[in-house]
């Protein structure tokens, strides 16, 4: 027979309800945790992206700076130069007009005139300036001619206000950018380059500049006293796609694995507090995204580390004449 009991009845109602809202809440509790969650994650990311954004900001002022400061360093330049080469011609005839002299000197006639030019000669120490002069000028118009080369590398490297694509050498790009560290390379390490034939490649190229030259200090940072860079270039097929390939290397200190992991994370650095912000690889890491591309690290502590780059071929770029 039914059991007709009003209480009960009313108790299985209240105890399904009560089970009903339990289930609710506890189904409400766990998409408000996963929004959180959520949430949370998304905050990262836009923290992140404003650092990145930020640094950015501050890499293009100082890309602007560097440009205006280059085009004004080359006017004084151009004309140094232009004037150190008409002053070496005008020592030229000097010094021709002083040989004839001296060569002279047996058939003219002792007098007065003679005796005191070959008296300045010795005091002046003549001889010495004629021999001493042509390096002087020499070196001058090579150090300045160095300065315009690396004014040149570095308006190339800054490119400020860059907006489109452009079809690029990228073993060019690497060249200036070793030009324009290399006073940071210069006394610790000794750089080997291993270029391949490249097709040009469609690439903001201040940017690749940009990650170029952090992968050049970082290695220098990484090394003592002896230290090797090796840089290689190639072309790879790989998944359907063409690439070009750029593989940075040191003998430094190399990496532990738990650092490997967050090599690429933004404000995460190794070095000493006050230097480097840890934004260099996490930007870099953006830069060769935003180009389709990969950056990989391969290290081991003691031995050395290595960063590989993959840029893809642009179709249309690729079938332009390798340079």
């Amino acid at each position: 027979m039914p059991d007709n009991n009003p209480y009960k009845a009313a108790y299985e109602r209240e105890r399904l309800a009560r089970k009903k809202a339990e289930k609710f809440l506890d189904d409400k509790t766990r998409s408000l945790y996963d929004n959180i969650v959520q949430l949370q994650t998304t905050v990262r990311a836009l923290e992140e992206t404003q650092e990145q954004l930020v640094q950015a900001e501050k890499m293009a002022s100082i890309g602007q700076l560097a440009a205006g400061v280059a085009h004004e360093i080359n006017n004084p330049i151009g004309f140094s130069l232009s004037n150190l080469t008409t002053l070496s011609e005008y020592v030229q005839s000097i010094v021709k007009l002083d040989d004839m002299v001296i060569n002279s000197n047996d058939t003219l006639e002792k007098n007065e005139f003679i005796t005191q030019y070959q008296n300045l000669r010795k005091t002046e120490d003549i001889e010495f300036i004629k021999d001493d002069l042509q390096d002087l000028l020499g070196d001058t118009i090579k150090g300045l001619n160095r300065v315009s080369a690396i004014v040149s590398n570095l308006k190339k490297v800054t490119h400020a206000g860059e907006l489109e694509m452009k079809a690029c050498q990228i073993n060019d790009i690497i060249e200036e950018s070793i030009k324009v560290v290399w006073n940071e390379l210069k006394y610790n390490m000794t750089v080997e380059k291993y270029f391949s034939p490249l097709p040009l490649l469609a690439c903001h190229s201040g940017e690749i500049h940009q990650v170029l030259m952090n992968l050049f200090l970082n290695a220098s940072h990484a090394c003592d006293e002896e230290g090797l860079l090796i840089i290689k270039t190639y072309t790879k097929e790989s998944k359907g796609k063409n690439w070009i390939v750029i593989e940075v290397s040191d003998n430094g200190k190399g990496m532990p694995s738990e650092v490997r992991k967050k090599i690429f994370d933004p404000f995460f650095t190794t070095k000493p507090v006050g230097v480097g912000t840890g934004l260099g690889l996490s930007v870099s890491f953006g830069i060769i995204e935003k180009h389709k591309g990969t950056i990989k690290v391969a290290s081991e502590e003691g031995i050395g580390t290595t960063f590989s780059i993959h840029l893809p071929l642009n179709e249309q770029i690729k079938s332009t004449e390798t340079l």
